[in-house]
């Protein structure tokens, strides 16, 4: 008879089994974040996870990157256990962290300087990803002389470099105008298209999500968010993202997803608005 398999037994990039994160609040009392999640990630999959404001994106990502523990459940990666930062993989923030006081190459090449490779190597390297990401004639330059595109291109380059096996992105484009941010996804999707890595993808866009991803996780209202869709995108790759959205599949998702999506979307505005009416009365 097969044995069902255990948390941790089979090579998931990223593997949460039932966590749910409490946080205190400075009255003294508590609040649950997200309940009971379930979220497992393959090698070289793509995956976007979308929800309303405040249904525990963010905080699903810090424990797949071991900035936050659990407070029940377990998270693995590759079959390890994660304890404190997960080693395998690169975060992007939704503001980039590029160091203002760094040239574009220093802050590329940060990571490797700091895993001890040599300067002169991690130049090169850094050199070679600023060409793959179009600013091979910026390195010298400094992030507040960059466009906000410019930025986002060194951040990636930044996340990269140092060859992770996932990486873990926190709506890195939002802050971009749509035909910059469009771009920008298509230039994701080609480099990971190149690889085999593991992307979890946060987001609030649901056309990004469907766009880039090959599953799409939807998060209920929160607090204690649990996770209410998994929907596959059975988008044939290579994808255009400047042309998909014309797409009759890429509308038929949607379609379905945000019939699905927008239920959690009202609970959370009739939340807010309940609170709001709460708080004058």
């Amino acid at each position: 008879m097969t044995q069902p398999s255990q948390p941790g037994s089979s090579n998931y990039a990223v593997e949460l089994n039932g966590c749910t994160k409490e946080f205190a609040t400075p009255g003294g009392g508590s609040y649950f974040a997200v309940r009971d999640i379930d979220l497992k990630v393959e090698p070289g999959r793509f995956v976007s996870i979308v929800g309303p404001t405040g249904s525990g994106k963010s905080t699903i990502l810090n424990m797949a990157a071991g900035l936050l523990n659990p407070s029940s459940g377990t998270v693995h990666s590759f079959s390890e256990p994660v304890h404190g930062v997960n080693r395998r993989a690169s975060y992007m923030f939704q503001q980039d962290a590029l160091l203002p006081w760094k040239s574009v190459i220093d802050n590329v090449s940060l990571g490797l300087t700091m895993a001890g490779v040599s300067k002169a190597e991690a130049y090169d390297e850094s050199r070679r990803w600023l060409e793959k990401v179009g600013l091979k004639n910026f390195a010298d330059r400094y992030p507040h002389q960059l466009s906000g595109g410019m930025r986002k291109r060194t951040a990636v380059a930044q996340a990269w470099i140092v060859n992770p096996d996932i990486l873990l992105m926190d709506e890195p484009f939002s802050a971009l105008d749509v035909q910059t941010r469009q771009i920008m996804e298509n230039e994701l999707l080609q480099l990971w298209q190149e690889s085999d890595k593991a992307v979890v993808f946060i987001t609030h866009d649901l056309d990004e999500a469907i766009a880039l991803s090959d599953e799409v996780v939807i998060l209920g209202a929160g607090p204690g968010s649990t996770v209410v869709g998994s929907y596959e995108i059975d988008i044939p790759r290579p994808r255009d993202l400047l042309d998909i959205r014309d797409d009759p599949k890429f509308v038929e998702l949607h379609r379905e997803i945000w019939g699905r999506l927008k239920v959690e979307v009202s609970k959370t505005y009739e939340s807010a608005r309940e609170e709001e009416e709460s708080d004058a009365a």
